[in-house]
């Protein structure tokens, strides 16, 4: 059995509320994605990558000045565009559904389960 069936079945049998997902960069995004996709249920799913990152010394920390400015923001967005525009179009689509559904929660999308 390959590994990451073996960690669905296992998630699947202890059936837990949260998933907390410690990976850095982009593959805590796509482990999360494909959970979400193949679990047979709905767990709340945290990435937390990059803040264990800055614990760990794996990620660079804010430059002194930028931090008492509160412009950490602008600094990674500058330093790292191309990782930081596409996250930016991510949550103004997520404002904005949580704008327009407001208290209601959105349809969900049909799952391969769901065939």
């Amino acid at each position: 059995m390959s590994r990451s069936i073996r960690t669905i079945a296992e998630i699947e049998k202890s059936h837990p509320q949260h998933v907390i997902i410690a990976a850095s960069g982009p593959a805590q995004e796509k482990l999360g994605l494909y959970l979400r996709d193949f679990l047979l249920y709905r767990p709340s799913i945290h990435c937390v990558g990059a803040a264990l990152g800055f614990l760990t010394g794996d990620e660079r920390p804010i430059p002194d000045w930028a931090e008492r400015c509160h412009l950490g923001w602008l600094v990674r967005l500058i330093s790292q565009p191309r990782m930081f525009l596409p996250r930016i179009g991510i949550a103004l689509v997520l404002a904005g559904m949580v704008f327009m559904y407001r208290s209601e929660l959105p349809p969900l999308r049909d799952r391969w389960t769901d065939l």
